[in-house]
């Protein structure tokens, strides 16, 4: 459950954001999947399994992927979209995700366990989230915070009714086992940021990818990078790690070695209206600091 977030102890966006964080998005590979919204799991034995929204399984598609970009269909979980998931600080491990109330018609986020194996849910109980009838609305992130409590990050539509200025928002959990929320004050970002992805939570260090709104038609979705030193207070760095020929959207990604991560996200043609996405991956490098 999410509640309102009253009284000292909720955090009110203040902090200082980190500094300007660069890096370079490099080999990139189509991997052969059509869908958007994927979430990556790095297995034991060095491959991806990739969660994506798909029509032919009513829910959510998952696959098994290579280094090289290699995939093949495992499984599937239906009539859920957006899956995030988290190993908790108390060593289960939790997903999040978007079901479609059939009362209310409007899109909830869900928590359950999720089995070792990463193939099924337990009982899904809805954390209080939804759309309130908005269309610019869900991709929910989670992410670990250094003290062990869960975060969960989403995009919602501008409360000032600004064209093409979505915001991110987030709840943190009450405890480490990542079922009830509070939703923080504020805004994580703003100016049509959407489709957030922390890809590290290190105390004083946070790092992210996200993407650009879909609503300027004369731009194409771009991902860019995102730094913080708390997870609430975020700087953009505006500098597209993709190219203009397309729209890139929907990052996600694993680390894979020092400053290095790979990444998984949707590509498509710069139109609005309908439109064929494709997954690729690709080797994001972070670059190193200059020093002063």
């Amino acid at each position: 459950m999410i509640a309102a977030c009253l009284g000292l102890g909720c955090a009110s966006g203040v902090a200082r954001a980190a500094d300007t964080i660069h890096g370079t998005l490099k080999q990139r590979i189509e991997l052969g999947l059509s869908g958007v919204s994927p979430h990556a799991d790095l297995q034991s034995n060095g491959t991806t399994r990739l969660y994506f929204p798909s029509l032919s399984v009513n829910g959510t598609a998952i696959a098994q992927c290579t280094v090289k970009g290699a995939c093949e269909m495992v499984g599937s979980l239906q009539g859920i979209s957006d899956l995030t998931d988290v190993v908790t600080a108390n060593g289960t491990r939790q997903a999040y995700y978007i079901v479609m109330n059939p009362n209310s018609k409007r899109k909830e986020i869900y928590t359950a366990p999720m089995t070792a194996d990463g193939l099924a849910l337990g009982e899904g109980i809805p954390l209080g989230i939804n759309d309130g009838g908005a269309m610019a609305w869900g991709v929910p992130d989670a992410v670990v915070t250094p003290d062990g409590r869960v975060r969960i990050y989403w995009v919602e539509p501008d409360p000032q009714g600004r064209r093409a200025s979505e915001v991110i928002v987030s709840a943190t959990s009450t405890d480490k086992s990542g079922t009830s929320f509070v939703r923080d004050r504020g805004f994580r970002t703003t100016r049509g940021i959407v489709d957030f992805e922390v890809l590290s939570a290190k105390k004083g260090a946070w790092l992210a990818i996200t993407s650009t709104t879909p609503e300027d038609p004369k731009k194409p979705q771009r991902l860019l990078l995102a730094s913080s030193k708390n997870g609430l207070n975020w700087k953009i760095n505006r500098k597209s790690l993709t190219p203009s020929s397309m729209s890139y959207l929907d990052p996600t990604g694993i680390r894979i070695g020092p400053r290095k991560y790979r990444i998984y996200y949707s590509k498509a043609p710069n139109v609005l209206g309908d439109r064929a996405y494709a997954l690729e991956q690709g080797v994001l490098t972070i670059k190193k600091k200059k020093r002063r």
